[in-house]
């Protein structure tokens, strides 16, 4: 990905200077949240979703993250909308791989919660059914989705849904997002910013990139709590 493709950066701290999410609910569906990381500091709640022994889908109370990937996310999230609120929704125990019926379940159980963003720094290679009517009905009541989306990978799924924000990592700034030539958003693909060499070493990409673009709505919506997803779609779309 080169600058050229990238159109009109976009400064979050320009737009933004007094906001922290603040009572924004987020759901990050991923392989949970470890809520004492002190990058994390708390959640505000969350559920593990399964298939069990038997093949049936099943709920969990334990939504712990033995991965790290979901509470490195979250972090990214925090560390741009500090007050957010954060619901661990895990659907990852031992690899970062489920059943993308897992997936579609953890979505609904999003809506039945009333969350205000959906996050999904994750990606199917396939297009499912059961995903994309999860999608459909979460817009349909007024909740922003943000996808990750890596096409070098084929994995364009759910970001490539009607209404899903998809986003890449790009070369911006770590405070900015912009727009690129194909229709997507791109933003800084690196965590929280760690001190010293760590962080050249530390795991970086599409999945950060869509949690910080994530944390900059979570923004707007503390800003604007009247709005949904249509109106979060078309103040990006004016920007351009």
């Amino acid at each position: 990905m080169t600058d050229a493709n990238i159109i009109k950066p976009i400064n979050v701290h320009k737009i933004n200077t007094s906001y922290t999410g603040k009572g924004v609910m987020v759901a990050v569906i991923d392989s949970g949240i470890n809520p004492y990381h002190s990058h994390v500091n708390g959640v505000e709640g969350g559920i593990q979703i399964r298939v069990n022994r038997e093949q049936y889908i099943e709920y969990h109370h334990d939504y712990r993250d033995r991965l790290g990937h979901g509470t490195a996310v979250a972090a990214a999230i925090r560390g741009v909308a500090k007050e957010v609120d954060l619901y661990g929704v895990k659907i990852f125990d031992d690899k970062l791989t489920t059943y993308p019926s897992v997936l579609a379940e953890a979505i609904e159980w999003s809506i039945e919660n009333h969350v205000q963003i959906i996050h999904l720094s994750l990606g199917l290679t396939q297009d499912h059914a059961g995903v994309k009517a999860a999608c459909k009905a979460a817009i349909e009541n007024n909740i922003t989705i943000v996808a990750a989306m890596d096409r070098e990978r084929g994995m364009i799924y759910p970001g490539s849904y009607p209404d899903v924000f998809h986003v890449q990592s790009g070369e911006v700034g770590r405070n900015e997002w912009a727009f690129h030539e194909d229709g997507s958003f791109i933003a800084c693909g690196f965590p929280r910013e760690l001190q010293g060499p760590t962080q050249l070493y530390n795991i970086h990409g599409h999945s950060f990139a869509a949690a910080h673009f994530t944390a900059y709505l979570a923004l707007l919506l503390e800003e604007h709590p009247e709005w949904a997803n249509k109106q979060l779609w078309a103040h990006v779309d004016q920007l351009r």
